[in-house]
């Protein structure tokens, strides 16, 4: 009896079954997913690595036996070495990091080498309008105006914690300023979203004046630095490399009481189009 012929099972890559399930939680740009293909990083032969693409936009993403190390690319942009690294092997971390700290700097330098006559980049209405329909699809109603600043333009919405939103695009720069303004627990909570998570040793929170501040930056400081300017504000960042950085307005009364409704306004830089669809469902609820 001829024994039956069974094909070689093919060894599993454990890149691309994580950039699988790292794709299916990036957004979509303009109806186009995510795709994943096998890949060589050019920064290492010893472990097993993947590219995520989606139109002209490409991660490259390499899976070791105890961190997630990623590398933008362009179509003339190959990365010799990663762009970030992250102790994590758990797809939805490394793609909110990935939306939060990598996407926001590749497209910055897309848009850059557009202007010199490079492949077209999406426009900020384009954009803005990309945002505006993610944040619809939750329910909130959104407005489009010209913004305060020549060749600006701005999307706003309201989510139902009263937190309002202002999202504003300067130029063909399609990394986003973001404001956000409501009652203080609202706002705390929104901002975040943004940040890095908290840390889980004791945190050391700075002494600011004003009750306001002191309260923001009782929440800020478990996320990142944080420093009281001398017009008495809060500047906080996460770190000297990319990512979303920002500044508290000061109360209009510091001595008065920080209930969970005093009115409070933080204004957000760098932040990414692609992480603001993401984080849709939280910012209009």
């Amino acid at each position: 009896m001829t024994p039956t012929a069974v094909a070689p099972v093919r060894p599993v890559c454990p890149a691309q079954t994580l950039a699988e399930r790292v794709a299916e939680l990036l957004p979509q740009r303009a109806g186009i997913p995510w795709t994943v293909e096998p890949y060589t990083a050019w920064w290492t032969v010893r472990y097993p690595a993947a590219r995520l693409v989606q139109g002209g936009r490409a991660l490259v993403l390499v899976a070791r036996s105890w961190d997630t190390q990623i590398g933008w690319q362009l179509p003339d942009r190959e990365p010799t070495r990663p762009d970030l690294h992250l102790e994590s092997m758990s797809p939805a971390v490394i793609a909110r990091e990935a939306l939060r700290l990598v996407l926001p700097v590749l497209d910055d330098e897309a848009a850059g080498r557009a202007a010199k006559d490079g492949p077209r980049v999406m426009g900020r209405l384009e954009l803005l309008n990309e945002i505006g329909h993610a944040m619809r699809l939750q329910g909130a109603a959104t407005y489009n105006r010209i913004g305060l600043l020549v060749n600006t333009s701005t999307l706003a919405w309201a989510a139902t914690s009263g937190a309002r939103y202002s999202v504003t695009l300067h130029g063909t720069n399609p990394v986003a300023d973001l404001q956000i303004q409501g009652p203080v627990r609202a706002v705390e909570k929104a901002v975040t979203y943004f940040l890095p998570p908290a840390a889980d040793e004791r945190h050391k929170t700075p002494r600011v004046r004003g009750r306001l501040q002191r309260r923001l930056a009782a929440v800020l400081a478990r996320h990142g630095h944080v420093e009281q300017t001398d017009q008495g504000g809060l500047a906080f960042s996460t770190g000297p490399g990319p990512g979303p950085y920002g500044y508290a307005t000061p109360a209009a009364d510091a001595q008065a009481r920080a209930h969970d409704t005093t009115p409070a306004s933080v204004d957000l830089h760098g932040v990414g189009a692609d992480f603001l669809i993401f984080l849709a469902p939280q910012l209009c609820c």
